[in-house]
C-alpha cells in the first residue's frame, strides 16, 4: 500500500500511521501526530505525541515478527496499536490507556501483551493443513477477506490467516463435543 500525505504537515506516511477525517468539504487523511494533537488541543488533554519504531520479536518457533506502532486519541482514552508488517501480516494488538498516561507505560503493556501472544500456540501444521493443539484452546482475531465472493471473515490464529473452512476441518475431528466461542474487543486480553 502506498504512502499517503498529511493534509495538515505534508509529512508522507504509510497508511495505517494515519486517519482519514470527514470535513464538510470531504475527506481529509492525517498523520496520527497531527490528529492526535488536535484531538488533544480540543480536548484540552496533556500529550505529548511519541513515534515508535517498528520492533521485531520472535514467536515459540523462533520465527520473527516486525510490529509498527500507531497510538490514536479517542475522547479522553488513547489506543496503542501494533501492526504486524511485512510479507507475513497476521498479527494486530491494543491496549486502551488515559490519553494523559506517559506513553512509555501504555507501550511497556503493548509490549507485555505482544509478547505473551508470541509465546502461545494454538494450532499446528497436519499434513497440507493444521490442527488444533492439545491445550484445546483456539484465540485470534476476526478480519476481513478481500477475497470472499459470500463475504466471509478470516480468522489470524497464531499470525496465520485461516478460513472457517480451514477452521471446520480443524474442529471435525471433535463431533460430538461442546464448546465456547467468546468474542472481545480487539483491546481486551484473551
Amino acid at each position: 500500500m502506498s504512502n499517503r500525505t498529511c493534509s495538515a504537515c505534508g509529512a508522507n506516511v504509510s497508511p495505517y500511521d494515519g486517519v482519514s477525517v470527514g470535513y464538510k468539504e470531504g475527506t481529509k487523511f492525517m498523520c496520527s501526530r497531527c490528529y492526535n494533537e488536535s484531538i488533544a488541543e480540543h480536548m484540552g488533554l496533556d500529550y505529548e505525541h511519541i513515534s515508535f519504531d517498528p520492533l521485531t520479536i520472535q514467536d515459540l518457533d523462533g520465527k520473527p515478527h516486525t510490529f509498527q506502532f500507531r497510538p490514536h486519541i479517542f475522547g479522553d482514552q488513547l489506543s496503542l496499536e501494533a501492526f504486524e508488517a511485512g510479507p507475513d501480516e497476521g498479527y494486530e494488538f491494543s491496549v486502551i490507556a488515559d490519553a494523559e498516561q506517559d506513553l512509555f507505560v501504555t507501550f511497556q503493556r503493548l509490549f507485555e501483551r505482544i509478547r505473551r501472544e508470541l509465546g502461545r500456540r494454538h494450532i499446528e501444521p497436519e499434513g497440507s493443513g493444521y490442527r488444533i493443539t492439545q491445550d484445546d484452546v483456539v484465540r485470534g482475531q476476526i478480519t476481513d477477506d478481500p477475497d470472499s465472493v459470500e463475504q466471509m471473515p478470516l480468522l489470524i490464529i497464531d499470525g496465520k490467516s485461516i478460513t472457517w473452512e480451514e477452521l471446520g476441518r480443524m474442529v471435525a475431528p471433535n463431533a460430538g463435543f461442546r464448546f465456547k466461542l467468546e468474542i472481545f474487543d480487539h483491546s481486551e486480553e484473551t
